[in-house]
């Protein structure tokens, strides 16, 4: 969905305004009467008029008259005028003359005629503009019968522009007259397409077929022409007021990026009674946090709006552990912030109010138990100070952590393989946290060889630091030999640093030699240094004639040390394997 496309349409009611707007002369009927003559040469280029010729009677004595004088000031909205032709009793003209024509009202841009419409067919004001407005707007509006012209219409469009599929029970509705209003404004800016088939809004998977449906097809973002638009049905009923409302919600980016007090920020969604959804993130977990609140907003498109909230940029006093924030369109109700354990609880969120109270008020019973624990102890409300406040009473094991400093940090990364240095400053809480997850891995690791834990204080040693471009607290790097470093970007929970460490010290892609070995590392028996790990091993065979694809695993292997483990056979029994 690309907002800049769509520059212009949130003047629609502007537009609306003026056009109803304008002035027209004192004692003038947005109903004109005219003889013929007059009529035809009061045509201008390119100005749509609706005429009916008549018989010079009342236009209250005739049921049709009252509902096209009805409709003389909804088509004078969009540039139509309406005339009623008095026909003179001797006029034998084409429109005059034939008495089958007297039961016929006429649609002309400029002096062509665009369409005949049977007086039948024009029952009510909504059937009136409904039919008018679809046959002037042929371009905007396709009309389709089968799955196959839906399916051409759509191909069509894929990277170029979006697609607004709507099914009517019949033409001349309320609905339809909705739908060509919209398209009227928007048709500029995406395909209209209708159909009266109910089977062919089932063909597009949607079952509701008992009333008007409109869908929303993003193909604009496909590229692909064997995949299909992603499609955002509209909840609502088919008003003009709420497909504007359905419409400026498809134009809105999908996910906006926050650098600000998320209590000012104020986007489309709110303004249009719908809630927003904050995903916290940092920047160590920006790129997977932007695919977490992506796939969220798809979820929630036309519920909710999604924005990515950074911590790095905003001091936001809340609770390390919430990962979620929610603000209400409803003025004086502060940000809820929360801690959730997947998407489908934030999708819950939104679509289940109730849910809110719920999570509130277990997390208020986790936080009495914590305060319990602690001896009634006044904790800060910052979850990792609370950690660091509880832990003070017992030292941490750090004997197995080696200390580094500006004398021995060069000389300390030559003494084995594989060196893990921790960055951290003293001062701050999260890094004082994370040396107690430390403290475990180091533990767990502790009869692992040729293996270093090290940390360096960098509020004793900002020099040190400072070489090694660390800009942040804390940093985790893994040394190989001295030289070549990872930096961890992954959680700061004991297995997942653990994990991280013992990946790191296997080559990625590891080059396995014989077939035996191949199969003992599928079992996790082969290297020694992988028998603790618990997730799926990796396996890449291949031929000796296979080197870009070859190339290209090596390439994925280096960008994923550290994350998973990644083997690689290249023997010319590739296929006895």
């Amino acid at each position: 969905m690309q907002a800049s496309s769509h520059k212009g349409i949130c003047s629609f009611s502007f537009l609306l305004f003026c056009a109803s707007s304008i002035p027209t002369q004192e004692g003038t009927r947005l109903l004109q009467e005219l003889s013929p003559q007059e009529y035809f040469s009061s045509l201008q280029a390119g100005r749509a008029s609706l005429a009916y010729f008549s018989p010079k009677v009342s236009p209250g004595a005739h049921p049709f008259l009252e509902q096209i004088e009805n409709s003389a000031e909804a088509l004078q909205d969009y540039g139509i005028s309406v005339v009623k032709v008095n026909c003179p009793k001797e006029d034998i003209s084409r429109y005059c003359g034939k008495e089958n024509a007297l039961r016929k009202a006429y649609l002309f841009r400029g002096n062509v005629l665009v369409r005949e419409f049977p007086t039948d067919a024009l029952f009510d004001v909504n059937s009136i503009v409904a039919n008018v407005l679809f046959a002037l707007l042929f371009n905007e509006v396709k009309y389709v019968e089968t799955l196959e012209d839906l399916q051409n219409i759509e191909n069509t469009l894929k990277g170029r522009s979006n697609m607004v599929f709507t099914y009517v029970p019949a033409t001349g509705t309320a609905e339809h007259r909705a739908v060509m209003e919209a398209a009227f404004v928007y048709g500029t800016v995406h395909q209209f397409v209708l159909t009266t088939e109910a089977m062919l809004l089932k063909d597009s998977g949607n079952d509701e077929m008992s009333s008007a449906q409109m869908l929303f097809c993003h193909c604009q973002l496909v590229m692909d022409l064997s995949q299909p638009c992603r499609r955002t049905p509209m909840r609502d009923s088919l008003t003009l007021l709420n497909i504007h409302r359905h419409l400026k919600l498809m134009g809105a980016p999908l996910v906006t990026e926050v650098a600000e007090d998320p209590e000012k920020v104020s986007t489309v969604h709110l303004q249009l009674g719908l809630p927003l959804v904050f995903i916290l993130s940092q920047k160590e977990t920006y790129e997977a946090d932007r695919r977490t609140a992506e796939f969220v907003a798809w979820q929630l498109l036309g519920k909710a709006g999604v924005a990515l909230l950074s911590r790095d940029l905003l001091d936001l006093k809340v609770l390390l552990r919430s990962n979620i924030a929610l603000k209400t369109p409803d003025e004086g109700v502060p940000i809820k912030y929360l801690t959730l354990e997947d998407t489908d609880e934030v999708i819950t969120l939104v679509e289940d109010k109730n849910k809110i109270e719920q999570i509130q008020e277990e997390e208020e019973e986790e936080e009495e138990e914590e305060n319990k624990e602690d001896n009634n102890q006044d904790i800060q409300d910052d979850q990792v100070v609370e950690a660091v406040s509880r832990d003070k009473k017992r030292e941490l094991p750090l004997e197995k952590i080696r200390v580094l400093t500006e004398d021995n940090f060069h000389s300390a990364l030559l003494e084995t393989t594989q060196t893990v240095v921790l960055f951290y400053a003293s001062w701050e809480a999260v890094s004082l946290a994370v040396l107690q997850s430390y403290a475990e891995v180091a533990d767990h690791l502790k009869e692992t060889q040729g293996l270093l834990l090290s940390r360096v204080n960098c509020w004793d040693w900002p020099g040190v630091c400072k070489l090694e471009n660390v800009t942040q607290f804390p940093t985790i790097k893994v040394y190989q030999k001295g030289e070549h470093s990872v930096v961890y970007d992954g959680m700061w929970g004991t297995e997942e640093l653990t994990n991280f460490i013992i990946l790191s010290q296997v080559s990625c892609p590891l080059k396995l030699d014989t077939i035996d070995e191949a199969e003992r590392y599928l079992r996790g028996e082969f290297p020694s240094e992988l028998s603790s790990y618990q997730q799926p091993f990796l396996l890449g065979v291949f031929s000796t004639a296979t080197s870009k694809a070859r190339e290209a695993f090596e390439e994925a292997g280096n960008i994923l040390s550290g994350h998973v483990a990644m083997g690689m056979y290249l023997e010319d029994d590739a296929l006895a394997l």
